[in-house]
């Protein structure tokens, strides 16, 4: 897949909070230094759930069984869960610093998925129609995200992984035409893809160590999801590899700026990581952990374990997150490494702006790593219980997350 883009290097955060050394040092970034490619066997669906996911919830719903039970009620009282759902599908998706009527799409796409998760539940077609109605609507009636600003990574990234993730749970839907099916995979990659691929490659023309680690994880996402969604092994390893090797904060050598010991004593070693956002507002840096589950699960289900890799910092970069919001209204010693962010300039202390944002996602980590690796998550267990049962994402006016984890992640501990 190695493709002509140079990439801006983005190395590593220097620890020592004295020093006025650059944030990143230099190393290999060039997509031709990549490893090869990894041979992707799809299984479909494939995304964040997949048909023994469904089999397991099933169960657990028609048994009654707690907490899946009320994370299911929690879904049937969403209103974009309704079979009486009205797409507003528009020619031309505008999101800018001013606003936009990317809304629409956002919210859409939550219903399609919401709409699927309920059909994939219980059989009810009639479930299984409203969730195509949405996603026909929109393959038929968009032609493309408006290219006036940056801000059109934010539609294409953060809604196009929501539709992807849809479409592959209607995929086995025998009322969806192939045709339709097939029109909708052109409209996926034609519409949402190319704003994330030009993203990673070069930033919009900017250096990568300007941007956010809550820019580039939807981006790859996005381009992930929809390489899964159409068997394209290419997409799959791009996103992967930009995982292992990208230049932005989305490589897992560059989003977790420090790591930390717990002055607390509950998290053991140096497994606090502290994330390139935490210095911005925790409104973000909450933002990437739904992501990150996200895009670790979807890797997982086409074999691939990002949950445990380099020492399970994605683990860490969560616990640092929630132990520092999921009490907001009390004060918490948090270890703290200043840093430079070409962004913004220096980061000397953890920001309070926004502190205990609730997202969604803490029921897929603590899930994840306590009940099905068997580690310890005492932060994100914390959280998860907080939130119980894990509603839909909407935070205002648009969907970010696909939420309700409460009743897709769910799992007894093995032990």
């Amino acid at each position: 897949m190695k493709k002509s883009l140079i990439y801006a290097c983005f190395g590593t955060l220097i620890l020592s909070v004295t020093s006025c050394k650059p944030e990143f040092s230099n190393g290999p970034s060039d997509i031709d230094s990549w490893p090869s490619d990894q041979t992707i066997e799809f299984k479909h669906p494939g995304l964040v759930h997949s048909n023994e996911d469904f089999d397991y919830v099933r169960n657990k719903v028609n048994a009654q069984a707690q907490p899946w039970y009320i994370g299911y009620q929690t879904l049937l009282s969403s209103p974009r869960a309704q079979l009486n759902y009205t797409p507003s599908p528009v020619e031309i998706i505008v999101r800018t610093a001013n606003g936009g009527n990317y809304g629409r799409v956002a919210n859409d796409g939550a219903a399609a998925y919401q709409l699927a998760l309920v059909w994939k539940i219980t059989g009810n077609s009639q479930y299984a129609e409203a969730s195509i109605n949405v996603l026909n609507k929109w393959a038929q009636t968009c032609k493309g995200i408006s290219r006036e600003d940056g801000h059109r990574l934010l539609v294409a990234g953060f809604c196009g992984y929501q539709y992807a993730n849809a479409a592959e749970l209607m995929r086995d839907y025998s009322g969806w035409k192939k045709e339709d099916f097939t029109k909708f995979k052109t409209w996926i990659v034609e519409v949402f893809y190319p704003h994330c691929y030009e993203f990673l490659g070069d930033h919009y023309n900017t250096p990568a160590e300007q941007t956010w680690l809550s820019w580039d994880l939807p981006a790859m996402l996005t381009v992930l999801s929809i390489g899964v969604l159409c068997d394209d092994s290419e997409k799959v390893n791009f996103a992967l590899n930009y995982f292992y090797n990208g230049a932005g904060p989305g490589c897992i050598k560059n989003m977790v700026v420090a790591m930390h010991a717990d002055p607390a004593g509950k998290v053991k070693g140096l497994n606090l990581g502290q994330s390139q956002e935490m210095g911005r507002d925790q409104a973000h840096a909450t933002l990437d952990v739904p992501l990150l589950g996200y895009f670790c699960q979807t890797a997982k289900n086409i074999g691939v374990d990002l949950f445990s890799y380099d020492k399970n910092k994605i683990l860490a970069l969560c616990e640092y997150t929630a132990k520092y919001n999921v009490n907001p209204d009390q004060a918490v010693v948090m270890p703290y490494t200043p840093y430079l962010s070409l962004k913004e300039g220096w980061h000397n202390e953890i920001s309070n702006e926004l502190r205990g944002r609730a997202r969604p996602g803490w029921e897929l980590i603590y899930n994840q790593y306590a009940n099905v690796m068997g580690l310890e998550a005492p932060y994100s267990k914390e959280f998860a219980a907080k939130m119980r049962p894990e509603n839909g994402g909407a935070q205002g006016g648009e969907q970010d997350d696909l939420g309700f984890g409460t009743l897709m992640y769910t799992r007894v501990p093995k032990n």
